[in-house]
């Protein structure tokens, strides 16, 4: 008679020879002799997985580890099977279970690691690459794991590192096409096109006609300024099934002067599925409006439905913008703020357009606009950013402009820049573009490199595109950046009440800045508001008549600061109702008010990875208290918004 260990082994024997059906048989038999056999009912598990059956497979993988839970095995398995349905947290709670019973589990290690990079957001990435290093010191030869660091590497801007863990795996493996492509997207951000295309090219010969490293393949021409050659790999991405490249193809045609080409693509771009339609609203509503189809552009966009959409709604608040956008143009901004009014959304295009026609609703209540100037002599030495403000919201569009106007006082350039947020709010005069310049795109690093000294090879008459990003705020610029960024005049009767009416309320004014919303669809760092309670319960007897202003975009954490007193902006403006006091809702830049506070308070706190605050921050003059979140130790820390060049405070 045969055994059930004996059976248990044959039905292993099918398994691996794929004889699922037969294995799945005989696991069944096996139960029903031995109902409590973990292990073949663990198998069984795995069985109905290679049998299409994921949901009947998590029933006996989770029923095996009911009755022996220190199966890691089991427990990884587990996980992967969570994975492939998509229930990531879930999974990653499963193999991080795995690790605990097996914590040399490689394979473990690699797949939690790879769940991270897939869920993304700043939280997750620091782990994976620690786990992706965890890999390697188990087995430093799994070359998939250089190429995965190094994707978790760029994605924390660690470049040079990401740069030597793809060259580490093609050390390994020569013709790794895809270790090539990621070597390349590295270049490109290193402000190296050339380096970047002679990967593109190896990989390409390695791997024809694959659209990805296509469509990167354009992006590092469009950085060299062969504009002509990344039309022709987008094209040739596009017809490899990357619709993406769509809106950057159309985006290329229109740098060219090619605009009925470029507004045919995009056509197309709006039709097809899976495609970058934000990206192709915005650009063709841009064509159009330079065109003065003004309303052409209304008409397309209140009739557009994307027919691969879920639900007819799909797009709406794109379309509700570009419209807007067109109305701006026409000079109504009231039209185009009262659009927008009621509409919450996080998209940059949008923020953009409903704060210039908020500011513009202002002005034309008053009898007055906006004027821009012209540049006086476009032929003397100048840079543009003609897509500033395209790429996050006003924080990162603020820093943007200092990493330009930095770079333009360097070495002498003249700036010009589009209509945006903080051009108007703040008291700035850059000139209105005057084209005809070479776009140069992921100059982000170069900028950086030629602000701080570290390269020195300026380049004038270069139109340099979004996303910029300032990587250090150094003590001797400090002067400087914050003489540029000081309100408008016309805008201090909105912001300075809300600051009068808390000095009325005591002689000291404490600000924080809480985040939630798109940080937690984000997987931002999160600061806890109890790190704060801890952190004030010790400060507020220190200080003189305190005063606590929380600046959130969720209300509900204020009542976590209920034995402070808290205010916030609609507590002032109720009060001042009630009083017939002089705080004002300014609808639709209320963020503004926001900001004059933490930029003028007396002590500030920041939320953690906000460059909202840490703006506020950087242009705080008065505050003799800047603290931050330290989220390891979960704590409130002091800190020094700007540093010396030595990275110390």
């Amino acid at each position: 008679m045969t055994t059930v260990a004996e059976a248990l082994q044959i039905a292993v024997g099918y398994h691996r020879a794929d004889r699922f059906d037969e294995a799945r048989a005989l696991y069944l038999r096996i139960l029903a002799v031995d109902p409590r056999n973990a292990h073949a009912m663990h198998l069984l598990g795995l069985a109905e997985r290679r049998l299409g059956r994921p949901d009947k497979a998590l029933e006996m993988i989770r029923s095996a580890l009911d009755i022996q839970p220190g199966m890691a095995d089991a427990c990884y398995n587990l996980g992967s099977i969570l994975a492939e349905l998509r229930r990531i947290d879930e999974a990653v709670a499963a193999h991080r279970r795995a690790l605990v019973l097996a914590p040399e589990l490689e394979d473990a290690y690699n797949a939690l690691a790879a769940l991270l990079c897939d869920r993304g957001g700043p939280r997750d990435w620091g782990i994976a690459i620690l786990t992706f290093r965890r890999v390697l010191r188990l087995n430093p030869h799994r070359i998939a794991a250089y190429h995965d660091l190094g994707i978790a590497l760029r994605q924390t801007g660690a470049l040079e590192e990401a740069q030597t863990s793809q060259r580490l795996a093609l050390s390994l493996q020569p013709n790794f096409g895809g270790a090539c492509a990621n070597l390349g997207n590295i270049r490109i951000e290193m402000g190296d096109p050339d380096g970047a295309m002679a990967c593109f090219h190896r990989s390409l010969l390695l791997e024809p006609e694959q659209g990805g490293v296509l469509y990167n393949q354009g992006n590092a021409q469009h950085a060299a300024g062969l504009v002509e050659a990344a039309v022709e790999s987008y094209a040739r991405a596009a017809r490899a099934g990357i619709t993406l490249a769509l809106p950057r193809l159309g985006y290329a045609l229109m740098e060219l002067g090619r605009p009925a080409e470029a507004e045919q693509i995009l056509r197309v771009a709006l039709l097809s599925p899976g495609g970058d339609v934000p990206g192709a609203i915005d650009l063709l509503s841009t064509l159009l409006i330079r065109q003065g189809r003004l309303e052409e552009t209304r008409r397309f966009f209140a009739e557009y439905r994307y027919p691969h959409a879920t639900t007819p709604d799909a797009f709406r608040i794109d379309c509700l913008t570009a419209i807007a956008e067109s109305w701006v143009a026409a000079g109504d901004c009231e039209r185009a703020a009262a659009m927008l009014d009621d509409v919450q959304w996080h998209g940059s295009r949008f923020f953009t357009v409903k704060s210039i026609a908020c500011l513009g609703r202002t002005l034309a209540r008053q009898g007055r606009r906006l004027e821009r100037r012209e540049n006086p002599d476009p032929s003397q030495p100048r840079i543009c950013s003609s897509t500033l403000a395209t790429h996050g919201r006003f924080a990162h569009n603020v820093l943007e402009y200092v990493l330009l106007r930095l770079y333009a006082e360097t070495f002498g350039y003249r700036l010009e820049t589009p209509d945006w947020v903080g051009g108007c709010y703040f008291d700035l005069d850059d000139p209105k573009p005057s084209g005809g310049l070479k776009p140069l795109s992921f100059g982000r690093h170069m900028l950086n490199d030629l602000v701080t000294g570290r390269r020195d090879d300026p380049r004038p008459d270069v139109d340099i595109l979004s996303p910029l990003f300032l990587f250090e705020h150094r003590e001797e610029w400090r002067e400087r950046v914050q003489s540029w960024l000081r309100p408008r005049p016309e805008w201090l009767t909105h912001v300075d009440p809300v600051m009068q009416a808390l000095k009325a309320r005591g002689n000291t004014v404490v600000a924080l800045h809480i985040r939630r919303g798109d940080f937690v669809w984000f997987r931002y760092t999160i600061t806890e508001t109890s790190w704060y309670v801890d952190w004030l319960k010790a400060l507020w007897p220190t200080l003189d008549r305190p005063v606590l202003y929380i600046a959130t975009d969720d209300p509900a954490t204020i009542a976590d600061f209920a034995e402070f007193g808290p205010v916030s902006l609609d507590h002032l403006v109720k009060d001042g109702l009630a009083k017939d006091g002089a705080v004002q809702p300014w609808t639709g830049l209320e963020f503004l008010q926001d900001f004059h506070v933490l930029m003028n308070a007396d002590v500030l706190g920041v939320s953690a990875q906000s460059g909202y605050s840490q703006l506020a921050a950087l242009l705080n003059r008065n505050a003799r208290l800047f603290v931050e979140p330290d989220a390891a130790a979960r704590r409130i820390r002091p800190y020094s918004p700007w540093t010396s060049p030595s990275g110390t405070p």
